[in-house]
């Protein structure tokens, strides 16, 4: 069944999708954000299925059978609902990149403008739903802020986007915002432990592998997740950082493509972020692991956190942000890493 209750650590986005549907006072555009696999997309649907579901009452929302657990959800038995699950709904339409391709064109929003300027066939509005809104060309975007400011009442535009500052700042001051955050570590862990019976060990890996993002810990086997964590550590590996082949080689292989890109950064960011913390804590707390993001390689943190200064670990920390900011352009991936791996060899070549 459809329901809010699938949606893990997200009591914000969807204590304001719950007003929304109480209240029914839609707006012409929602902007569901955060970074993907956190379940953005999985609500937008629910709260879409919800909005057109033909059992819940304009007039009394409440009205059970649909408050459960005091949420509203979609019935999932009635037509409007069982034709959004086969993606049949007259009323609903989705946007995304076309396989094969990086961005949504102008020509996508103008065939969606045809679409929504007929009055509703099925249900009381229209539901167009944009995902990987970032990636929408200049001339995209400017067609649908067109449409938000002509956009006739029965219309709601939902928009998701992990990366929202690439979108335009008009386009996004017409939004209102559903801001999703990524899920702790010991959240994902407990999630794991439960639904895959994992050990804390496994869990704890593949929680701090993907970074809090839920979709990718549940789809990710452990073995994958320690076989790809291996791959990562060897960033950070002195003799391989030694070795100007060998660091040549690390970077071209960890810039294959953006993904590869993104994972090499996290890794070193969530790394360089266990330093610091080596660096500040005191005492008793030097030896609890789980203060780590990678509590497993807390010696070879220690021996880096040994011979930095926490000014040292925060420039890294800030060039690796800099670089992440920069990697939606039309950047030289390899060279981009390729330098931040020498700023780690020159400080730290033979003193690690």
């Amino acid at each position: 069944m459809a329901s809010f209750h699938e949606i893990f650590g997200q009591a914000r986005p969807i204590k304001i999708l719950q007003s929304i549907l109480q209240t029914q006072n839609v707006p012409n555009a929602l902007l569901f954000t955060g970074e993907d696999g956190i379940g953005k997309r999985s609500s937008a649907m629910i709260f879409i299925q919800a909005l057109l579901c033909q059992n819940i009452s304009l007039n009394n929302p409440l009205n059970p059978p649909f408050l459960k657990g005091g949420d509203i959800n979609p019935c999932d038995t009635c037509l409007p609902c069982k034709k959004i699950q086969s993606g049949n709904h007259p009323d609903f339409l989705t946007i995304a990149p076309i396989e094969g391709e990086r961005s949504i064109k102008i020509n996508d929003i103008l065939a969606m403008q045809d679409m929504i300027h007929f009055e509703p066939i099925d249900a009381k509005r229209k539901v167009v739903l944009i995902a990987e809104a970032e990636t929408m060309t200049a001339q995209a975007q400017n067609s649908l802020l067109k449409t938000l400011e002509e956009a006739p009442p029965y219309a709601l535009l939902v928009l998701i986007a992990a990366k929202p500052g690439l979108l335009a700042p008009t386009l996004l001051s017409r939004c209102q915002k559903v801001p999703f955050s990524p899920l702790s570590l010991s959240q994902i862990e407990s999630i794991l432990m439960e639904k895959k019976r994992w050990s804390t060990g496994d869990a704890r890996l593949v929680a701090a592998f993907t970074g809090g993002k839920l979709g990718e810990a549940l789809s990710l086997e452990k073995e994958e997740a320690r076989a790809k964590e291996e791959a990562l550590n060897s960033l950070v590996k002195e003799e391989n950082l030694s070795h100007y082949n060998t660091l040549f080689e690390m970077a071209k292989s960890h810039t294959a493509n953006v993904e590869s890109m993104e994972h090499a950064l996290y890794y070193l960011s969530a790394y360089f972020r266990d330093i610091l913390v080596m660096l500040m804590v005191k005492g008793d707390a030097l030896t609890d692991s789980s203060i780590l993001v990678f509590s497993w390689r807390k010696e070879e943190i220690m021996r880096w956190a040994n011979k930095m200064s926490t000014e040292d670990v925060t420039r890294f920390l800030a060039d690796i942000a800099a670089i992440q900011q920069t990697l939606s352009r039309n950047i030289n991936k390899q060279l981009a890493l390729e330098t931040l791996l020498m700023q780690m060899r020159d400080k730290l070549g033979t003193t690690v």
